[in-house]
């Protein structure tokens, strides 16, 4: 009986120890949730500006067999005749890459007289109606220069020109003669634009661009210093000159016996201000 109670007593003493070693053995772990993934910040930055050109206008225009007038408007006179206009950029930069579009259209008019040698009378009165817009359109890389508040970018893309002219002549004699134009081109066009920041306010912008064909050029400069007084919200105010020129074959007048043609000139520079808002 006594050997049977020490057995019973083994036997236990054995199964606990058992269950003890048991519960000290590893187990398998289930696996590690995959960490959540961290959402980042979007690098482009887009700039949306709305602007006004206080611009003065020289050059000359012709088209067909009529004889090409010269123009000059003072911003003075340009917003006595100044009839409608739009004007805005949209940019977008990342540091490493900038994409744009600047687009501008305006209309304005005027009367005067031009002289002719050949009329008996030796002029002639003029009604000029000019409508004018041009989209610029580009692309470019940074090239890596300068500290790291100064970001400098090659630019290539193409510039959009749009000319309607309407020219109404009057002889001394009250004969009429009225004919009008509306040409479009495009242009190539290659540059750099930069922007140097002062501080966290201040900033400074330049751009330039030239291009064209053989019958063809465009260019144009400009340089604005702004203030930023919201992280979304700055103003600008610069200085800006452009140059177009454009000459096109229309055909032969066999009345007059004289070439016909579009001829476009002109130059376009004075001061800007500029609204930007960006996000």
């Amino acid at each position: 009986m006594r050997l049977g109670g020490s057995a019973i007593f083994i036997r236990a003493g054995f199964l606990v120890a058992s269950t003890a070693f048991a519960a000290d053995l590893p187990t398998k772990k289930p696996a590690p949730s995959a960490p959540a993934p961290v959402v980042q910040p979007s690098l482009w930055r887009f700039e949306l500006t709305g602007y006004g050109w206080a611009s003065s206008l020289a050059g000359n225009a012709g088209f067909g067999a009529l004889p090409t007038l010269s123009y000059y408007a003072s911003f003075g006179k340009v917003l006595e005749h100044f009839q409608g206009g739009l004007m805005g950029t949209a940019l977008a930069r990342n540091g490493t890459y900038i994409v744009g579009l600047d687009a501008v259209w305006a209309r304005i008019g005027g009367a005067g007289t031009v002289r002719v040698e050949r009329l008996p009378a030796g002029a002639l009165g003029v009604d000029l109606t000019l409508g004018e817009g041009f989209a610029t359109a580009f692309g470019g890389v940074r090239i890596p220069v300068g500290p790291p508040n100064f970001e400098l970018y090659g630019t290539v893309g193409a510039r959009l020109m749009y000319s309607g002219t309407k020219v109404e002549l009057t002889t001394p004699l009250g004969f009429n003669n009225t004919q009008s134009a509306y040409k479009t081109w495009v242009n190539p066009v290659a540059g750099m634009a930069a922007q140097y920041r002062f501080d966290d306010r201040w900033f400074m912008n330049v751009l330039a661009d030239l291009g064209g064909w053989s019958d063809s050029a465009t260019g144009q400069a400009l340089a604005s210093v702004g203030y930023n007084w919201t992280r979304n919200i700055a103003t600008t105010l610069g200085y800006r000159v452009m140059y177009n020129y454009e000459k096109q074959d229309t055909g032969f007048n066999y009345v007059l016996f004289e070439p016909r043609s579009f001829r476009y000139q002109q130059w376009m520079y004075g001061p800007f201000v500029g609204f930007k808002y960006s996000f």
